[in-house]
């Protein structure tokens, strides 16, 4: 009988050169001790500083470009172990995207904790990287679990308010792309002004709204382009691009050729 896979693994890593795409089925909390890095993922990058505290979540790749050298430690949590806990512990709720929403890929977000609580993350990070040394009683380590999440939960329920706004739209893109959403037409579904959405996207995202929507629809549009038959047009009406100039000029924007290119290097080729 094969034994259960403890919920949380953390590891502390050196990196000078870059890393290439790797994906996880965990959810992961990196914190960058030294250094600064460019973490690029599926709809786009992000610049991280020493300091900073990103959540990734499972199911996407990552590839890191450091500047120099730079040191980080990251807490690699079983998703399902941690959707339970947001089940049993309210607290918890306050980090209102740690867990995405069935079928939509959030990106990655970085968590602004206060100056005075990173010694506390990094010194829970070190207790559970020392549990994992010792191979401490797993009731023990459970504990040092707990106390590694309600670092992150007891910052982010002071932040509730706009993580769920951004959640909420975030959501609304994803589950209707197709729609001919507008800053406009997005700050009014989740009641906000035009100038705050964009705020939000920026602060957490590192990019706005409309640029969030054009990556994440060119992403979508490269997966049914070697899923399906449909011409690149119909195609693109279905991630919500009306015009296929249009579609074909934000397309390679992302992906640096032209759907039909795309399509031709990528898709699996059929032998009779």
């Amino acid at each position: 009988m094969q034994a259960a896979r403890f919920p949380l693994l953390v590891r502390h890593a050196v990196h000078s050169t870059a890393t290439g795409r790797i994906a996880h089925d965990v959810t992961k909390v990196m914190l960058v001790n030294s250094g600064s890095t460019t973490l690029r993922h599926e709809t786009g990058e992000l610049v991280l500083h020493q300091g900073d505290v990103v959540l990734l979540p499972s199911g996407q790749w990552y590839a890191g470009e450091p500047a120099g050298l730079v040191v980080t430690t990251t807490a690699y949590i079983d998703t399902e172990y941690l959707q339970q806990q947001m089940r049993w512990i309210p607290d918890l709720g306050g980090t209102a995207l740690w867990t995405p929403a069935d079928n939509c890929s959030f990106p990655p977000l970085v968590i602004e904790l206060p100056a005075a609580t990173l010694p506390h993350l990094d010194a829970t990070f070190r207790t559970l990287l020392d549990g994992q040394m010792r191979v401490e009683p797993s009731f023990h380590r459970l504990a040092h679990v707990a106390e590694f999440l309600d670092v992150l939960a007891r910052h982010n329920g002071s932040r509730t308010p706009e993580h769920a706004v951004l959640r909420r739209a975030i959501t609304l893109l994803l589950e209707r792309l197709e729609e001919p959403w507008s800053i406009s037409t997005l700050a009014e579904a989740v009641s906000m002004s035009t100038s705050q959405i964009s705020r939000l996207f920026r602060e957490h995202l590192g990019m706005g709204p409309a640029e969030f929507l054009r990556k994440e629809r060119a992403r979508r549009m490269a997966g049914l382009l070697l899923t399906s038959s449909d011409p690149v047009e119909a195609v693109a009406q279905r991630v919500g691009w009306a015009q296929a100039s249009h579609a074909s000029r934000a397309f390679r924007h992302t992906h640096g050729v032209s759907p039909l290119q795309y399509r031709r290097t990528h898709r699996p080729q059929t032998h009779p």
